[in-house]
């Protein structure tokens, strides 16, 4: 049997100890932050972000994973793993550089490299890493795992809503005229990551009317299909995320379920007060 090691990147929004409990290896994108540079995950917590970020006067960047940190992380894992290939799942393309630089460091390995192109992020991208730890446990291959990756991924949806689009818009995640619209009017923004991209999924007028869509849309997204994996995502909103999920939870039942604060390189695209929540059907 070829035996295979697992890679995402940390946008994957996975706890450490869920990582690490399925052998997942994680490489962390980077926080740029005026002359000082963070790992996603590894040099500052999402609290103290999100504590900082309130009240910085400062907007900080972000970095893709590097080449070469890729190239590390592959060789790491597949000797902690003693595998014979990687498959590594990675978030959409059209939100980070990310994906090809595992592509460069795949080119400069001697060993296989499969590289997926979620066209996910958060937990759409962490719930399809988990399909792939459960495939490899019951003895896929790498290319069976890479495959549950991309099918996985296909059955997620993340929807989310924000304070402002002002943070997309620095990010270059969203155009001029929506940042316009939502300003002049003054609106909740509800938002989708569609096809790898993000996309406007509607304007209300209230944060609690927000909370409804994101539900409707979970709603339409699972039909009459049992929900395997449910996550709700905030940027330093708990009490309102655990409202989110306890509906969630009685509307929908899922099979499993997580809730996380925003990793720091997407909490900067989403600013403070974004909550979200990411919805899986069964196969």
């Amino acid at each position: 049997m070829t035996r295979t090691a697992l890679v995402t990147d940390s946008t994957a929004n996975l706890p450490a100890s869920l990582a690490e409990a399925h052998r997942i290896y994680v490489a962390p994108l980077y926080l740029l932050w005026g002359d000082e540079t963070y790992r996603d995950g590894v040099d500052i917590t999402e609290e103290v972000f999100y504590e900082r970020l309130s009240t910085s006067k400062v907007i900080p960047k972000t970095s893709q994973v590097s080449p070469q940190d890729f190239i590390t992380l592959f060789e790491q894992a597949r000797q902690a793993e003693n595998a014979d290939e990687v498959v590594c799942g990675v978030i959409s393309s059209d939100l980070s550089g990310t994906y090809a630089s595992a592509m460069q460091a795949k080119a400069n390995v001697d060993f296989p490299v499969h590289v997926i192109d979620s066209r996910q992020a958060t937990w759409g991208l962490g719930h399809a890493m988990l399909s792939a730890a459960q495939a490899r446990d019951a003895g896929a291959r790498p290319d069976e795992i890479a495959a549950a990756i991309a099918e996985s991924a296909a059955r997620q949806r993340l929807t989310f809503t924000i304070d402002s689009l002002e943070f997309l818009h620095r990010g270059g995640r969203i155009g001029n005229a929506r940042l316009l619209l939502g300003s002049a009017l003054n609106v909740k923004p509800v938002l989708e990551l569609r096809d790898g991209v993000v996309s406007a999924v509607g304007n209300v007028r209230t944060r609690k009317r927000a909370v409804e869509q994101l539900l409707k849309v979970a709603e339409n997204h699972i039909g009459k299909r049992p929900m395997t994996r449910l996550s709700v995502i905030h940027a330093a909103r708990e009490e309102e995320a655990q409202a989110l999920l306890a509906q969630a939870i009685e509307q929908f039942h899922p099979q499993e379920i997580h809730t996380s604060l925003i990793g720091v390189v997407l909490g900067v695209h989403t600013g403070p007060g974004a909550l979200g929540l990411v919805a899986e059907y069964a196969e």
